[in-house]
């Protein structure tokens, strides 16, 4: 038996040549492929830095969206939560009820409905502004009034027709070809000032409804106002050929923006700004605290984060306040 075994263990002579060739086949084989191997040689430096540059483009652009959009959920999500905040009822305990029209009254009769100082001021800027209440549910719509006061209020609200040859659009019959009875609205638009217009002259443009409107006012309010005329393309839901189409009834007769101190200014409020992300506000704070307080808004380009073109576009929001 074990001659048996021994037998199928044991090789010829050729058998081993043959065994020791392929072995030797395979080693040369394996080791061949790094003789024969292209060489990659360094990357073209201009491509490279042309490549990053466009990736990080992309990933503005992508956190840009985000931070918009967290912007307006933290905007809206606070104005409910102070609206929602329980009054003092010892200051309705001297309110006085009666019939108004909110366009007429003055700042002493917005005290005697119970109203504070601070949002009849409030009102009343918004009137001096050009400002109109259509109908009593836009009381609704005022930073600082609590929902309690417009429960109070709104029974009582009067308000007088508006005329304006400006305010409303102007309404036609329909064509021969329309169904009878019919009516179509047709606007005429108005040159905009783009930072002073209200929610009744943006709905007067091409394409813009009330909810258009509103997104615009609130997208300038976050910026502290527009230094461009191309800025309102960027309302969030507002469409590039509808922005075309009111772009030649847009003006900016005075760019004013609110600036942000670079000294001062804490993380919370700089990432609230719409043109600058958590990730800048942060880069700007640790940087302060590092090497101490900015000298000038040019010392941004320090930042990894801010490039020239970004820079440019935050600029006007920025100031370097004298200490």
């Amino acid at each position: 038996m074990w001659e048996t075994i021994r037998g199928y263990l044991t090789f010829t002579r050729k058998e081993r040549a043959g065994v020791l060739f392929l072995l030797a086949l395979v080693g040369v084989l394996f080791i061949l492929p790094y003789f024969f191997r292209t060489p990659v040689g360094e990357p073209d430096p201009e491509t490279y830095q042309q490549l990053k540059s466009e990736i990080g483009k992309f990933e503005s652009r992508r956190l840009d969206a985000v931070a918009s959009s967290n912007t307006h959920d933290r905007y809206n999500t606070a104005v409910e939560s102070y609206k929602r905040t329980p009054v003092d009822p010892v200051t309705r305990k001297f309110s006085q009820m009666f019939y108004f029209d909110p366009n007429q009254l003055d700042g002493e009769g917005w005290k005697r409905l119970g109203i504070t100082d601070q949002v009849a001021s409030t009102i009343r800027h918004y009137i001096d502004k050009g400002g109109r209440f259509r109908k009593a549910e836009d009381l609704k719509k005022l930073y600082g009034l609590h929902l309690s006061d417009y429960d109070r209020l709104y029974p009582y609200v009067r308000i007088a027709p508006f005329q304006n040859a400006h305010a409303f659009p102007h309404i036609a019959p329909v064509g021969i070809n329309s169904e009878p009875g019919f009516m179509r609205i047709i606007k005429n638009p108005v040159i905009t000032d783009i930072n002073r217009a209200d929610s009744a002259a943006w709905v007067q443009l091409p394409g813009i409804g009330s909810k258009l409107a509103s997104r615009i006012i609130h997208f300038r309010g976050t910026l502290g106002g527009f230094y461009r005329v191309e800025q309102v393309g960027e309302t969030f839901g507002l469409p590039d050929s509808t922005f075309q189409k009111i772009k030649p009834f847009l003006r900016l007769n005075e760019a004013n923006p609110v600036q942000i101190d670079l000294n001062s200014a804490t993380v919370e409020l700089l990432q609230a700004h719409p043109y600058i992300r958590w990730q800048i506000a942060r880069a700007i704070v640790d940087y302060r605290t590092q090497h101490g307080n900015f000298h000038s808004v040019n010392e941004l380009l320090q930042l990894a984060v801010i490039d020239s073109a970004r820079l440019e576009k935050i600029r006007p929001y920025l100031c370097v306040k004298p200490r």
